[in-house]
């Protein structure tokens, strides 16, 4: 139903946009998807695919719990992490849903807190 050539939704997430020094390489491969994604959503006029990224915030998942820092420079990054609010996975996966409903092409999907927000990308 996405039209003639599909659909692509990645998977970024909050640090993407909003790094965390702690973790400088999975913040800057979530970076990555956001503009590789927005690179694709140019394209849709000639591919026909439409593209768009979800960033989830900090969701209580066994991810967070096992998150290790970037040559130890910080050994609590998982607790630091879980100091600041955060969503419910469920919460995550409803918006993930109404993103995906939305298939807004070129869109950056903020998923946090329990909200489903856009977020403005300059390139």
């Amino acid at each position: 139903k996405g039209g003639p050539g599909g659909i692509i939704c990645n998977i970024g997430s909050v640090t993407g946009f909003n790094a965390i020094y702690q973790v400088p390489v999975y913040s800057g491969t979530k970076a990555a998807v956001v503009n590789f994604t927005c690179s694709l959503a140019k394209l849709a006029p000639i591919t026909g695919v439409t593209a768009y990224t979800v960033n989830p915030g900090i969701t209580r998942t066994t991810l967070v719990h096992k998150f290790n820092s970037w040559l130890d420079v910080e050994p609590r990054v998982a607790e630091k992490l879980l100091e600041h609010p955060t969503q419910t996975s469920l919460q995550c996966a409803e918006n993930f849903v109404k993103a995906i409903e939305l298939n807004k092409n070129g869109a950056i999907w903020k998923l946090d807190l329990g909200t489903l927000e856009p977020i403005t990308w300059t390139q």
